[in-house]
C-alpha cells in the first residue's frame, strides 16, 4: 500500500488477517455440544486418574506389607537371600527335570503290565496252588513264568515274550495271564 505524505512515498506492508468469524459461528451454533464433549473428556480423565491412584495405593499397600518388618538396612540383605533362594530353586528344578528325562527314557523297558492267573492243573491237588505270571513292558516284551505244584513236586517254567508273542507254545492259563497284563491288547497265538 502506497501512501504519500509530505511529498514522500511511504511503503507500508500489510499482513493478511485470518478471519475467525467461521470458527466463532460454529462455536455459537454448537456451544452446548462443545461443553458436553469437554465435560465428558474431563470426566474420563478423572476416572482414569482415580483408577491409577487406586492401583498405586494397592501396590503401595502390598509393598508395605511385604517389607513392613524390615528396616532400610536389612532390605538389601533380604533381597540377596531371596535371590539366592530363587537361584537354588532354579538349579533344583533343572536337576529334577534331568532326572525326570532319564526316568522317562528308561520307562518303555520297565515292567508295567502284570497279569496273574491261579489254577489247579492236576485233579489230585486242590486250592489253585499253581500259577501263571506275565511280566511285560509297554512294548509287550517280557516273560511268562509258570509254576506247577503237585503233591510230589513243584516245577517252574519261564517263556520269553517278544511283542506280545512267544516262540514257545503257551498254555491257556499263560495266554490268560498275558491278556490280563496287556488289558485290551490281543495276545497272538503261539506256535504249537
Amino acid at each position: 500500500m502506497l501512501t504519500e505524505e509530505n511529498g514522500y512515498t511511504d511503503r507500508k506492508t500489510s499482513h493478511e488477517v485470518v478471519s475467525l468469524d467461521p470458527l466463532r459461528t460454529a462455536y455459537d451454533q454448537h456451544a452446548f455440544l462443545f461443553w458436553v464433549a469437554l465435560a465428558v473428556l474431563w470426566l474420563a480423565g478423572a476416572v482414569v486418574l482415580l483408577l491409577a491412584q487406586r492401583r498405586t495405593t494397592r501396590l503401595e499397600a502390598r509393598f508395605d506389607s511385604l517389607f513392613s518388618d524390615l528396616d532400610s538396612e536389612s532390605l538389601p540383605q533380604r533381597l540377596v537371600e531371596y535371590l539366592s533362594t530363587v537361584r537354588q530353586t532354579a538349579a533344583d528344578v533343572r536337576r529334577v527335570k534331568s532326572e525326570h528325562d532319564e526316568i522317562m527314557s528308561v520307562m518303555p523297558s520297565v515292567i508295567r503290565h502284570v497279569g496273574l492267573v491261579r489254577f489247579s492243573p492236576f485233579h489230585d491237588t486242590g486250592g489253585d496252588q499253581s500259577f501263571a505270571l506275565a511280566l511285560l513292558d509297554s512294548g509287550g516284551h517280557g516273560v511268562v513264568i509258570t509254576g506247577l505244584h503237585s503233591r510230589t513236586d513243584s516245577r517252574l517254567y519261564a517263556k520269553p515274550i517278544d511283542n506280545g508273542t512267544s516262540s514257545y507254545a503257551l498254555t491257556p492259563e499263560e495266554r490268560e495271564a498275558m491278556e490280563t497284563a496287556l488289558g485290551s491288547r490281543q495276545v497272538a497265538a503261539s506256535p504249537t
